[in-house]
């Protein structure tokens, strides 16, 4: 039986998972970091500039899988908080930093928060909802997903006004959203796994190899876009910012409608999404349109949103029935 909880409790849960890509945040703004970084220090190539967002991504893969560990000692709800007071305290701190070393090591622990609530945005929707109201809330967790990239994306672009420091600022928008869990949230009881021998379905695995390759492919899409746009094309750097905030928000009205769109074509929905990803990426690689580039954001878009929000709803329908 599932806890009832309120409508603003609903909204501080789901508002977390705007956190989730906000290691992103600085994707737009990586050449322009790169000029600043090289400039301080011209024995830095761009890979390690833009390792800035992508170290991260390695730090959140691993304490995803130490996170069981750190729930089971403080319970889910510290770990939530725990994690996003990471991100509070590490996300600002290269704004202030200027040795690279020290600015790496504060990206890896901001993934590190952000791994050890990542999976709990999803177990936490299964102690408060159940069916219908499951689907909805998970395509809404992955809207706000895209509502808190497209957030951040529009932040660092601004904040690049005051200097290329003040992008990493962004973070300060994880302070509300600490407030507001832990006024708002209630406790959810952490339930130990038994572990059964042999009993890991197929399916699972192949969605879980399948989440971390669409997953992968998408940052890396984010990550090259402005790259591509800039060096490659020899377009403007605007088009880029531009083109990752629609690819943000076309998620987020994705996310908004997957309920529905999971009632109407139901297992149809993961091949639709990824024939749309597969679109997108071919129409990066293959022309030099401004207005098929942004077709393809849109598709890129509603496409990671939807594979990532279909493969959570289907996983947790297989542990509800184990």
């Amino acid at each position: 039986m599932c806890m009832k909880i309120s409508t603003i409790s609903k909204f501080s849960l789901v508002s977390i998972s705007t956190l989730l890509m906000s290691h992103l945040a600085i994707s737009p703004v990586l050449p322009k970091l790169y000029e600043y970084y090289h400039g301080m220090n011209p024995e830095l190539g761009l890979a390690s500039v833009e390792s800035l967002a992508t170290i991260p991504a390695m730090m959140i893969t691993i304490f995803v899988l130490m996170s069981n560990l750190v729930m089971n000692k403080i319970g889910k709800k510290n770990t939530v908080l725990l994690g996003i007071g990471l991100i509070i305290i590490f996300g600002p701190l290269p704004a202030f930093l200027t040795n690279f070393k020290l600015v790496m090591m504060s990206r890896m622990l901001l993934g590190a928060g952000i791994g050890l609530f990542n999976s709990l945005s999803i177990s936490l929707m299964s102690d408060f909802f159940e069916s219908d109201e499951k689907a909805t809330m998970i395509g809404m967790r992955t809207a706000f997903l895209n509502i808190g990239k497209a957030l951040t994306t529009f932040l660092s672009g601004y904040l690049l006004l005051f200097g290329e420091r003040a992008v990493f600022l962004t973070y300060l928008i994880a302070i509300p959203i600490f407030l507001l869990f832990y006024r708002y949230v209630p406790n959810s009881s952490v339930e130990q796994l038994n572990k059964k021998k042999g009993n890991i379905r197929l399916a699972t695995i192949v969605l879980t190899l399948l989440t971390f390759l669409v997953g992968v492919s998408y940052m890396v899409l984010t990550i090259k876009i402005p790259s591509l746009i800039l060096t490659h094309y020899q377009l403007e750097v605007a088009l880029s910012r531009n083109l990752l905030t629609i690819l943000a928000l076309s998620g987020t009205i994705a996310g908004f409608i997957f309920g529905m769109l999971l009632k109407k074509v139901g297992d149809l929905t993961l091949p639709m999404m990824l024939f749309s990803m597969a679109m997108g990426s071919l129409i990066f690689i293959l022309f030099k349109h401004i207005v098929l580039y942004y077709v393809a954001s849109v598709l890129i878009g509603v496409s990671f949103v939807g594979t990532m929000s279909y493969i959570f709803y289907f996983i947790s329908k297989i542990f509800e029935k184990e």
